[in-house]
């Protein structure tokens, strides 16, 4: 289900303050896919954002029941959400991988560990029956390295960031860790009032701003895909669609929970 993990980076949205939020993910061949859960702590001049995506139904059979879990930590300078530390985690029954994303923005460098755990099976004599077994185990591994290229922005952060870029240019690239995007293969565009009216028929009442994700695919024989980002009248990110994908149909995703937070601090 690539798709289900390309719609992840939809919902950090175009928010501020704290919240909470879940938006529900379905595909016209499957029905309900899965959810997605984000929340933002947000104090006078940090942050932390969380957002994990649980996949049920047949996507979880097909995926192992993979989770993914991102985390994004760091300051907030005149509006601007400027990261420290960026955790990016894949779990199925198989495979768990845990990456931490490290800034030092004063060197323009960021460090990366990687840890991973992977369920194998072993083949060994077993002296009591005599016979060879099959037994599985898991192996971990840990491994330091710097990340070849610098970005100021994690895939969260980034589109935290989007209100202030949205005001300053009609179109940009996604340029974040967390986000394939060495040739900016990773773009967002607020379409005009002409492009709105002729989609709106496509989500629900109380669409304000509607937004498009082009995303190039992994895979250079497929086609880049077009998500489409609805957001309400004050801005939060309310549905989006991404378009028929062959066999499976198209994807929607629905919020079915959202909730302001009131922090005294701010």
């Amino acid at each position: 289900m690539k798709q289900f993990v390309i719609i992840l980076f939809l919902f950090s949205s175009l928010m501020s303050a704290s919240f909470s939020a879940r938006y529900n993910v379905d595909v016209s061949l499957f029905g309900e896919v899965g959810y997605i859960d984000i929340s933002l702590d947000e104090k006078p001049d940090t942050y932390i954002m969380t957002m994990v995506a649980t996949t049920t139904g047949a996507a979880a059979a097909l995926t192992a029941n993979r989770v993914e879990t991102y985390i994004s930590k760091g300051k907030i300078i005149n509006k601007v959400y400027i990261p420290s530390s960026f955790v990016k985690i894949k779990k199925t029954n198989y495979k768990y991988s845990h990456m931490t994303y490290r800034f030092k923005h004063d060197k323009k460098e960021i460090s990366l560990l990687e840890e991973k755990e992977k369920l194998v099976t072993h083949s060994e004599f077993d002296p009591i029956s005599f016979k060879i077994v099959q037994k599985e185990v898991m192996e971990s591994s840990k491994k330091n390295s710097v990340v070849e290229k610098y970005y100021a922005n994690d895939v969260l952060s980034s589109f935290l960031n989007t209100t202030n870029n949205l005001g300053k240019q009609k179109e940009y690239a996604l340029e974040a860790i967390g986000a394939h995007n060495d040739e900016k293969d990773v773009s967002l565009s607020l379409l005009d009032d002409m492009q709105k009216t002729k989609l709106t028929e496509k989500f629900s009442s109380g669409i304000g701003n509607i937004c498009n994700l082009n995303v190039t695919p992994f895979d250079k024989e497929d086609k880049p895909l077009d998500i489409l980002i609805a957001f309400d009248n004050e801005g939060h990110m309310k549905e989006a669609e991404l378009g028929d994908i062959f066999w499976i149909g198209k994807i929607t995703a629905r919020r079915a929970y959202y909730k302001m937070s009131c922090n005294k601090d701010i």
